[in-house]
């Protein structure tokens, strides 16, 4: 007996630390999220992606240990109520990821909803009231910290120049114009982020009269202007007139009867004026052609079209940046004067969920927002129903800032897709977690009836007993610990060993902001892997559960996986210096690594592929730092190829990539006519047309495309071809352009189509060419140089052009 109480003691201390970290460690997880960044990765916010994937995955395993370590106290029959819509969303997004069409450019989705949906289930089952303040006062620390950086930035920006230094230390400095981005490295996420907290702070403030909230909220507003986020300033306005209406009708019932006209004007009035502001900036920034109204329309009506192709089913979450490049409008093309661009999104998070879920899908979402809404208002009403001449309890509080700032998001997100990008995405699981947790009054762990016996923690002991029991435990458990501990402290001297490597030494680092980030990110680095590896070995040695050192070594290879990611943002930031810098030697040698460490990583292979384009060395080597395998040698015509057909295989209609194909087919059928191999140059020529034909069909305004396909044409003394090419060109460009200026492309197009014509010996038609051309752009130096040429060659030339 007394041998079970101890035991019973023992697991009782092992399940009080291990919740202690969970509560303790996922609050600060959150402000690292959204508050660090990491310059010397491609992606400054690929430090935050590496938190939630490592950061999210030791959380998971520290819950399942404290779950299995709890025995029969896991979730009950009841508990369905408030965790049903949760469990439904996760479960659909395992099934959508299972028939996703590429899974390998949705594992960043998949990881992210799997995160979310299990903090919104940990907040709801393990936190207590004492726990919900600790969370609130670090998201408060977390608002402090980017909000004030923003405000630095808004300094930088205006009184500082654009050269030399600053009171923002970073390299980024600037990197938005005038526009401030804080700590999220974009505006849009950083005003996603002061929209859904600004209620939070609203709410603190009511409920405890701190003075010193008042200055956060004044600059989070002044962030929140000078982001230049029109979308966010229509969310924000939809916050502020809802927190307005609820506060009034719920916390001022005697006072809203009389006014409740006036609430309502002033809450419809907020929006109007919202929208009006963003007119006026619409007009005095862009008045004629509306780019970011124009953007997302563009987007809205592909991503429409993309629905209808499985509508019921959806085609798979995190598949919209891989299917979107067949259906995005050649406008996009236009409104943002590139064609080597992708958009990953589609401005509007219920159309993507849509797409990606099917209606099926689409609804679940649906309704865990719905029922959390549902829930916080229904505890709402009951909280602040009773208080006639008395405050309202401190939780009711809480739930009106959760509350407002889950709707606020919410609001928002009919412009964006600011749940998709971690750094405020993270808060589509924290928000509803909390308004279900203070719309129960407390975690599901804790009993509703807290006078009722509770069971004695010997069952478990006793279950678990038996001979067989016995001697698993006897011969089984130490060799896990012990297995346990070592991958533990085997994976810790890896991660700091490489993070060493990747940061280089202090004398590395440049004056300023780089010295400034090389300490902070080493003291956070430090705290985080220490700390969490100080729990985990605490908790394997320590835990009588034999399901403690079993999840614990299920964690190690993901965790390292997790890491390698992030190792490869760094190598592929340095694959793209060398590669700037014309050193493709060690440019391929990063590039390698990128894709050894994350297989998944388009762009790594895609860049990979254009190195070997550019350079087209055609001598056969074996070099197996430029990925040959197996004593193969090869040239760069191959080896560009087989990069070419990785990303084709993760993302068939990646960027540019079927007319990069195009352009090294025609390098290589030039070098088989140079090596006097003219049936092979016309095998290579047709091979390049066809993919020309493809990327045409993705991009029918890309000038290049057009020209190189009508080159293909022109050797082959195909006229009236290569005429017809020019002429598709212009008039997808007249379709598509206004109001954009691309009148270098049309008179470019002219140009090209009179020397066409004058290859033909169509005297008549390339001098209206010319003349087209000349029109657009007086003196248009194609042209001019065109006609010239055709004066030299007309036995009768035409007269002299107005030009």
């Amino acid at each position: 007996m007394a041998q079970a109480l101890a035991g019973n003691s023992g697991q009782e201390t092992m399940l009080r630390f291990c919740r202690n970290a969970l509560l303790w460690f996922l609050p600060i997880l959150y402000l690292l999220i959204s508050d660090s960044f990491y310059l010397r990765t491609y992606d400054s916010a690929q430090v935050k992606i590496t938190l939630v994937q490592m950061g999210g995955l030791a959380l998971l395993t520290l819950w399942l240990c404290l779950l299995c370590m709890e025995g029969w106290r896991t979730f009950r029959r009841e508990d369905l109520l408030f965790l049903a819509p949760f469990l439904a969303f996760l479960v659909n997004t395992v099934i959508s990821f299972a028939y996703a069409p590429h899974k390998g450019p949705s594992v960043d989705d998949f990881i992210r909803y799997i995160f979310y949906m299990s903090v919104a289930m940990m907040i709801i089952r393990e936190f207590d009231e004492k726990n919900i303040r600790w969370l609130t006062r670090v998201l408060v620390w977390t608002t402090g910290i980017c909000a004030v950086y923003g405000f630095m930035q808004w300094l930088d920006t205006r009184f500082f120049p654009k050269e030399g230094g600053g009171v923002d230390p970073f390299v980024w400095r600037g990197a938005f114009g005038t526009r401030i981005f804080s700590t999220f490295g974009n505006p849009n996420f950083f005003a996603d982020f002061l929209v859904l907290i600004f209620p939070i702070l609203a709410s603190q403030y009511l409920k405890t009269r701190s003075v010193s909230l008042i200055p956060l909220m004044l600059v989070v507003i002044f962030d929140l202007y000078f982001s230049g986020t029109k979308g966010a300033w229509l969310g924000f306005a939809a916050a502020l007139s809802m927190f307005i209406l609820i506060y009034t009708y719920f916390f001022l019932r005697e006072q809203f009867q009389r006014i409740k006209f006036w609430i309502l004007g002033t809450s419809v009035l907020i929006p109007v004026a919202s929208l009006c502001l963003v007119l006026w900036y619409l007009h005095s920034t862009d008045s004629i052609r509306m780019t970011s109204i124009r953007f997302r329309v563009q987007t809205w009506l592909a991503t429409w079209e993309m629905i209808e192709t499985h509508p019921w089913i959806g085609t798979g979450v995190g598949s919209f940046k891989v299917i979107y490049p067949a259906f995005r409008r050649p406008t996009i093309f236009i409104i943002e004067g590139k064609h080597n661009t992708e958009t990953d999104h589609a401005e509007d998070e219920y159309l993507e969920e849509w797409f990606d879920r099917g209606i099926l899908g689409f609804g679940i979402f649906l309704w865990l927002i719905l029922s959390t809404c549902f829930i916080g208002f229904r505890s709402l009403d009951q909280l602040t129903l009773a208080t006639k001449g008395s405050r309202p309890p401190p939780r009711a509080y809480d739930l009106l800032g959760y509350l407002v700032a889950f709707l606020g998001m919410m609001a928002h997100n009919f412009f964006d897709v600011s749940l998709r990008f971690v750094s405020s995405g993270v808060y589509f699981g924290l928000l509803p977690g909390v308004i279900i947790n203070l719309s129960r009054g407390q975690g599901l762990s804790f009993p509703s009836d807290p006078t009722a016996p509770s069971k004695n923690l010997s069952t478990v002991s006793e279950a678990s007993s038996s001979f067989v029991f016995s001697w698993i435990k006897i011969l089984l458990i130490p060799f896990l610990k012990s297995g346990a501990c070592g991958g533990l402290l085997t994976l810790i001297y890896f991660l700091c060993k490489e993070f060493y490597q990747l940061q280089g030494s202090l004398s590395q680092a440049g004056p300023g902001g780089e010295t400034l980030q090389w300490w902070i990110s080493w003291s956070i680095f430090l705290a985080v892997v220490l700390g969490l590896g100080y729990v985990f070995v605490y908790l394997t040695c320590w835990s009588p559960s034999p399901w403690v050192p079993c999840f614990v070594l299920l964690m190690l290879y993901p965790m390292y996986l997790f890491w390698g990611y992030f190792k490869a943002d760094v190598h592929h930031n340095i694959a793209i210096y060398f590669s700037r810098k014309g050193n493709w030697d060690e440019a391929l040698k990063n590039y390698l690594k990128v894709n050894q460490y994350n297989p998944y990583f388009m762009m790594a292979y895609y860049f990979k592929g254009n190195v070997f384009n550019d350079r087209f060395v055609m001598e056969k080597q074996y070099r197996p730092e430029w990925g040959d395998k197996k004593g193969a040698p090869r040239d760069d015509f191959e080896r560009a190829l087989n990069a070419y057909e990785e990303v084709r295989s993760l993302a068939p209609n990646y960027v540019q990539m079927h007319h990069q194909v195009g352009v090294m087919y025609m390098k290589r059928a030039d070098f088989a006519m140079q090596h006097g191999d003219s049936a092979g140059a016309q095998s290579y020529l047709n091979q390049a047309m066809e993919r020309f034909r493809l990327y045409r069909l993705i991009d029918p305004i890309f000038g290049l495309n057009y020209y190189r396909l009508a080159q293909i044409h022109l050797m082959r003394q195909e006229f009236d071809q290569a005429i017809e090419l020019y002429q598709a060109h212009i008039k997808a460009l007249k379709n598509h352009v206004w109001p954009y200026n691309r009148d270098q492309d049309l008179a470019e197009s002219y140009a090209q189509m009179g020397n066409a014509y004058v290859m033909k010996s169509d005297w008549a038609n390339a001098g209206k060419s010319y003349q087209e051309a000349f029109q657009i752009i007086p003196n248009f130096p194609s042209a001019q140089k065109g006609f010239e040429i055709m004066r030299q060659r007309a036995a009768s030339p035409p007269p002299l052009l107005k030009k």
